[in-house]
């Protein structure tokens, strides 16, 4: 098998401005890496530099370029700056076969130059909510028209979750061919270990992170059912946090006085998330939307049972006996289920749970998936 150049081109990725913005696409790229030699390709808006582009360039894992360009007061201004920086970059990378675009929007604009100027093909691995009918149609018209030619022109687009490209389909019009590639999870670092701390296993454990957007992950919804949790005397502890900010959830445990139940969790790195899950015994997310939830793949993978609502693509890829899903906004049907985690009930042996991510979501997984329609892309251009 020959070895491909494969051009990631990305809308998100981690960056020093937000360093876990598109982690998820970074961690495609470094399971792409396995079967093919992958660059990425990065433009991050920076205000605060002098230089009106400064481009990065870090080798370790994989080659990653990032280009920082200094906005504009103008906004249409910085789609061009956007661009610029784009090419600036693209000057640094060696002779690729394909461009991998990762969301669609804004660098797909890129992607189509590349197209139509220097004869490149692109595939697209999508993860943005925002195709969604209510969130779609309020997009203002230009970016909604290029949105739908750049997914028009693409080879294959890879949607993370079928509710997903369905949503594709019915709103931003048609593509050439749709195939499912969901995220990946680390499965060596996610595996099943011991479930408690040494005495700490008394009071049943749930954990939620996340971003902390309120608008998508509704952190009140699960507060408020804790609270009713701990007004009923259940024993148990909820652990909260994430990247984004603690200070509604610590404000909520002191006006409710539920330090007893309610414990704040300061971000962490990835490597470390693995760790922490194998400490609890259920994870929750009540989110009002999401593609297919990177938390919900990583729980499995450490044998952790998953209470979600079911919403977008979280009921896909989901056995009956890994987890409980709920009605979203529903706060009865929340207290309900973790409720009956308190009280004992089963779900899947944690190496079953295991195995099943491992079949679905590893890097061998994901890397098979990426490099055969790779191959396919390319064998077509050839015929």
């Amino acid at each position: 098998m020959k070895t491909k150049h494969i051009l990631f081109l990305t809308s998100w990725y981690p960056n020093r401005n937000s360093p876990f913005a598109g982690d998820f696409i970074q961690r495609h790229a470094r399971a792409a890496s396995a079967l093919n030699k992958i660059t990425v390709l990065h433009a991050s808006r920076n205000d605060t530099q002098e230089k009106h582009y400064e481009i990065t360039q870090n080798q370790d894992i994989i080659n990653e370029i990032i280009i920082y360009y200094k906005g504009s007061f103008f906004q249409p201004f910085n789609y061009f700056k956007r661009l610029i920086a784009l090419y600036k970059g693209l000057k640094l990378v060696e002779n690729y076969d394909l461009v991998h675009l990762n969301v669609t929007y804004p660098a797909g604009i890129f992607a189509l130059f590349l197209k139509f100027f220097k004869n490149k093909k692109y595939v697209i691995t999508e993860h943005w909510t925002g195709f969604e009918k209510s969130k779609f149609k309020n997009i203002n018209p230009v970016e909604r028209f290029l949105i739908k030619m750049i997914l028009k022109y693409s080879e294959i687009l890879m949607p993370v979750s079928t509710d997903l490209a369905n949503n594709i389909r019915q709103n931003a019009g048609s593509v050439k061919e749709i195939n499912i590639v969901p995220n990946i999870v680390d499965t060596v670092n996610f595996q099943p270990g011991a479930t408690h701390e040494a005495g700490s296993n008394e009071k049943i454990r749930f954990l939620h992170l996340s971003s902390l957007n309120e608008r998508q992950k509704n952190i009140t919804g699960m507060l408020n059912v804790a609270k009713r949790l701990a007004a009923e005397n259940y024993p148990f502890e909820f652990h909260i946090g994430g990247n984004g900010d603690l200070k509604a959830v610590k404000e909520f445990i002191t006006n409710n006085r539920l330090q007893a139940s309610l414990f704040p969790v300061s971000p962490l790195p990835y490597e470390k998330v693995g760790e922490l899950m194998n400490k609890c015994d259920c994870f929750v997310l009540f989110s009002n939307y999401e593609t297919q939830s990177c938390v919900r793949l990583e729980s499995f993978s450490c044998g952790l049972p998953f209470i979600g609502t079911n919403i977008g693509g979280v009921n896909e890829f989901f056995p009956d006996d890994f987890g409980i899903l709920v009605e979203k906004g529903n706060e009865d049907e929340l207290f309900d289920a973790m409720r009956s985690v308190i009280e004992g009930k089963k779900f899947a042996a944690k190496e079953e749970m295991h195995q099943y991510a491992a079949d679905n979501f590893s890097v061998e997984s994901i890397s098979k998936k990426f490099n055969d329609i790779y191959e396919k892309v390319l064998a077509d251009e050839k015929n």
